[in-house]
């Protein structure tokens, strides 16, 4: 079959990308922007919108496992399709929230279940499945979303204040309905469903690339040792790397469930001083900096991103994840000194987008150490203890900042659990073959070693 001039795997990133972009802009990134005006409006406490957000992480978990084997079985195209299709319907029924109670049926069992079921557990498997040799700077470019849809957040502060937060909702819903259900089939399981190999190889190159090249940088031979295994979901789970791995990642994120939740209120009691503002015009004045900044962290981080996936695919990614938590850790800690001095907001966003980059390093860890046979189930079982350890940040960060009138508390937990996760990330070691790969990968050293003498025999010929 004719290679294509444009390999096939850099649309299901563009695809990837704009899906998770509209995730972003709608949910991570904007809802952060409706949480002030839904708060004031029906007079929800801070414990009370986060008990929601953590309602929403706990389903995440528990539909974790078996989103991620409906992934494996069904192909994401399937899966993004009923994440849009969840997720488009929860905001537009969001917009006649009345009480409490619709307001968690819609947020938990739509929202929370339509962004945590598709999009980037969906992409992000199609992308592993797409790419080895340069999975890293794929995932990365895919990550981008995350800037693009966050730098739409003032965008969406400004909807909420032209037609109010309920005909805000509505727009978001039907804007995801009409792009992501068409953008999911686009969306293939894998390059060989199209007769072509990972990273647009040509058979020969994937085969023969030891034989043509001669020895191997330590790069190549990095590639070479993980890049071709394939681990079942259970010799996975019964390594310590999968389980490290685990314990690294809900580390940071259970920072990111409470800082990104709350980024807008996190950054309003920052210019405010640490001291709630009575004046409803100045607080009102504070929201909508605030909003600007969440706008310029998104922008910040879609920048950073590609550059760390194109790093990562050079050096080691455990180091440079380590590097990222400790400049997370150092952004937060920044906010202690509650100056409202905007240039400190600035350095906070740089050193804070810096720290998120480190999510596409983390899946493609995953991808590096058990390969595409089972990736979504692995990454599906990850999100059960991660999202059982996250759905309390928000909650709890809310009830110190509702007894104390502060988020200062709240804020060194925080520090500390990135400094933890930057210590998992540092000394994540990489997981031992079971005997069935063993044995094949002993056959392959074995061929290539045959394959290099007989070319090295050929040249002295």
């Amino acid at each position: 079959m004719r290679r294509p001039r444009i390999f096939y795997g850099w649309w299901i990133v563009v695809v990837s990308l704009i899906a998770d972009g509209m995730k972003h802009g709608s949910f991570n990134r904007g809802f952060t922007v409706l949480y002030i005006p839904i708060e004031d409006s029906l007079g929800f406490s801070r414990t009370m919108m986060g008990l929601a957000e953590g309602l929403g992480r706990m389903m995440g978990g528990i539909q974790g496992p078996v989103m991620g084997y409906c992934t494996d079985r069904f192909g994401p195209r399937i899966m993004l399709a009923f994440g849009g299709l969840m997720s488009g319907l929860g905001f537009i029924l969001l917009g006649y929230t009345g009480s409490y109670w619709y307001f968690l049926v819609v947020f938990v069992g739509f929202m929370s279940v339509g962004f945590r079921s598709g999009y980037n557990n969906a992409s992000i498997a199609a992308v592993n499945n797409w790419f080895r040799r340069r999975r890293g700077l794929a995932m990365s470019v895919v990550s981008m979303g995350n800037g693009l849809g966050g730098a739409t957040a003032p965008l969406v502060g400004l909807l909420i204040f032209a037609v109010g937060w309920r005909d805000a909702c509505t727009v978001l819903g039907l804007a995801i309905l009409a792009v992501v259900i068409p953008l999911s089939w686009f969306l293939r399981r894998s390059p060989e469903e199209m007769g072509l190999l990972p990273d647009g190889d040509a058979p020969e190159t994937a085969a023969d690339t030891t034989a043509q090249r001669g020895p191997v940088t330590p790069q190549q031979r990095r590639r070479m040792q993980f890049g071709e295994t394939d681990f079942t979901a259970r010799e996975a789970m019964r390594t310590p790397s999968y389980w490290l791995l685990v314990m690294a990642t809900a580390f940071r994120n259970i920072v990111h469930a409470g800082a990104s939740f709350l980024m807008g209120p996190l950054m309003v009691w920052f210019l405010e001083g640490g001291v709630p503002v009575v004046d409803a015009e100045m607080h009102q004045q504070f929201t909508i900096i605030a909003a600007g900044f969440v706008g310029a962290f998104s922008l910040a981080n879609m920048v950073f991103n590609p550059c760390m996936g194109w790093l990562g695919d050079k050096i080691d990614r455990r180091k440079l994840s380590a590097v990222c938590m400790i400049s997370g850790a150092v952004a937060l800690a920044s906010l202690l000194t509650q100056s409202g001095h905007i240039w400190q907001l600035v350095v906070f966003v740089a050193l804070a987008a810096f720290g998120e980059s480190a999510n596409p390093l983390n899946w493609a860890i995953m991808g590096d150490f058990f390969g595409r046979r089972a990736y979504a189930t692995l990454r599906g079982w990850q999100h059960l203890p991660d999202q059982f350890a996250s759905m309390w940040t928000a909650m709890w960060m809310g009830a110190i900042y509702d007894a104390t009138g502060s988020f200062y508390w709240a804020l060194f937990p925080l520090v500390a659990l990135y400094i933890c996760a930057a210590v998992g990330y540092w000394f994540l070691p990489f997981p031992r073959l079971p005997q069935r790969l063993q044995a094949q990968r002993d056959r392959e050293a074995g061929r290539d070693a045959a394959a290099i003498a007989a070319g090295a025999a050929g040249r002295a010929d």
